[in-house]
């Protein structure tokens, strides 16, 4: 009996221990709040490393939407669009290699890729050979060309002397201002592989594009990426003038650049940092693209009780002790100091912001100044094989016309920059579109005086033509005019981008006009529709 009692407790103190082990385990792989125990593949990869998969994981993606973690799916995503940030801005050596660690001194990988204005030659030339650099055609005075030269004020201007004043617009609508009263500025550069499917195919002008399209009726298809293998990409970079005694360059990657002002033939080398990152790839889990953007941590937000170089922290694009100022609006041009008052309309979620917090533990750690930017969101197709919403109906059914207007059935359905596209953060905002919006407001007995260009009517609430291809304004009522919120889609905007299919003459000019084919022959790039360019016609 007394060994029986002996082994009971034996059995019961094992008992107990394999309990408190099992909770203490559970416990540790857990976020504390009784969630599941973690998974590897949620968590940012370390070590820091240059290289990058180009696409995620389709069999664990396929996996994880069958057991319908589609938020898993987007973390997975997400961890690539840090891998994209991460090894696009790795420093490399004077012949282009990844240096060893991410705090060596050197340009970043991105830099070596193709400027627009050096692939869209304004006469239609072919452009110079990959690796040669050029400055924007038309400079009359003499730049160093291993230093950049920012004119462009906006994601589709392009350098001309004669009518700078007229390029200021961003993303198809204005300029921003930071709290300092300086213009914001803008790149747009390609990868190798974009830059030679562009070049053999001859689509850097609108005659080869023209050419392209009798052959290729479909359109353009650029090349994929896989896991292991490369894609095309397009960046876009935005630069701030560093004011001294405001912005601390410790908290920014910086670098010298040529800054042209708006109107003037003049250059000054200034310090500009970078503000915001839009990286998008094609590949093979993404044939509508996979989006991803950036902002620096200081843009809109700041900690008041953080101090860099001995003064409060305060945000480049947002004034903290002005509360009633309009937000997101076209700035007074009549202020002392022409500045914008930017505000998040769509917040980053809390998934993505626990994976930043990762990420700038893991960059902090090594030192590096990537740490002070966050990943806002990154975008992709649920549904690759999903046709585009038909433009040529009478029925536009809500909200599969707007959130899959593209095809693909993207996700999230809004994804901007507040940097890159701020004043799509109030609807649709250009022009023509306001004159819509006036006559459709009149048309609803309510006024509206425009006292601010146009921009913001609605701040973000519109009829829901507004997001749908086409704008049709005029068919089914009760759908296309319905209220609705919209912002911007990466995916949703591109999928609007053609190419040259044919061309008329102007009876004025004399000179060629592109027509343009149909959405989604661009393969969601603008810029061969937007910075192409007609050969010119040899002087007889």
């Amino acid at each position: 009996m007394k060994k029986l009692n002996q082994l009971l407790l034996v059995i019961a103190s094992l008992s107990f221990i394999a309990l408190v082990f099992y909770q203490c385990t559970t416990h540790a792989n857990s976020d504390g709040k009784g969630s599941s125990p973690k998974k590897s593949y949620l968590d940012f990869p370390e070590p820091l490393t240059v290289k990058t998969p180009y696409d995620v994981d389709s069999g664990l993606q396929a996996k994880l939407t069958a057991d319908g973690k589609f938020a898993e799916v987007q973390r997975l995503f997400e961890i690539l669009s840090w891998q994209f940030f991460i090894s696009l801005n790795w420093p490399t050596d004077a012949s282009g290699q990844p240096k060893s660690k991410i705090t060596d001194p050197g340009d970043p990988i991105w830099y070596s890729w193709k400027e627009s204005f050096e692939v869209f030659r304004s006469d239609g030339s072919k452009p110079w050979d990959w690796g040669k650099l050029e400055l924007p055609e038309g400079l009359t005075v003499n730049l160093d060309k291993t230093k950049k030269v920012l004119f462009r004020t906006s994601k589709v201007a392009e350098f001309h002397y004669a009518d700078s004043v007229d390029e200021i617009d961003q993303a198809f609508t204005a300029p921003i201002w930071d709290q300092s009263g300086n213009i914001v500025r803008y790149e747009v550069r390609m990868n190798k592989k974009e830059f030679n499917y562009i070049v053999a195919n001859e689509l850097y002008n609108l005659d080869g594009q023209i050419a392209f399209s009798k052959s290729h009726p479909e359109g353009v298809d650029f090349p994929k990426g896989s896991i292991d293998k490369e894609g095309v990409f397009e960046v876009k970079i935005a630069w701030k003038i560093m004011q001294k005694g405001v912005d601390d360059p410790a908290r920014y990657f910086t670098t010298q650049a040529y800054v042209i002002e708006p109107g003037s033939e003049n250059f000054k080398l200034a310090e500009v940092g970078m503000i915001g990152m839009h990286i998008s790839t094609k590949t093979e889990t993404s044939p509508q693209w996979i989006w991803t953007t950036f902002e620096h941590v200081d843009n809109l937000e700041t900690n008041a009780l953080e101090e860099a170089n001995g003064k409060p922290l305060k945000p480049s694009f947002y004034d903290p002790d002005c509360a009633t100022c309009p937000v997101n609006t076209f700035p007074d041009q009549d202020q002392k100091v022409i500045k914008n008052q930017i505000q998040r309309v769509l917040p980053i979620s809390e998934a993505t912001q626990q994976l930043n917090g990762q990420v700038h533990a893991i960059l902090a750690k090594a030192g590096s100044k990537l740490q002070y930017y966050d990943l806002i969101g990154a975008q992709w197709p649920t549904d690759p094989e999903s046709k585009p919403y038909p433009v040529d109906t009478s029925v536009f059914t809500l909200p599969e016309s707007v959130s899959n207007k593209s095809g693909g059935m993207p996700t999230p359905v809004y994804l901007t920059n507040m940097i890159m596209e701020t004043y799509f953060q109030g609807g649709t905002i250009t022009s023509d579109t306001f004159k819509i919006r006036q006559s459709y407001i009149q048309g609803g007995k309510i006024t509206y005086e425009d006292t601010l260009s146009g921009f913001n009517v609605y701040n973000a609430n519109e009829p829901a033509f507004f997001q749908m291809q086409g704008f049709p304004s005029n068919t089914d009522i009760v759908n296309t005019h319905a209220m609705i919120f919209g912002t911007e889609s990466c995916i949703g905007c591109h999928y609007s981008a053609s190419i040259a299919t044919g061309f008329t003459i102007d009876p004025k000019t004399k000179n060629k006009v592109a027509v343009f084919g149909n959405p989604q022959e661009g393969d969601f790039s603008w810029l061969l529709q937007l910075k192409a360019h007609f050969k010119e016609e040899p002087t007889p």
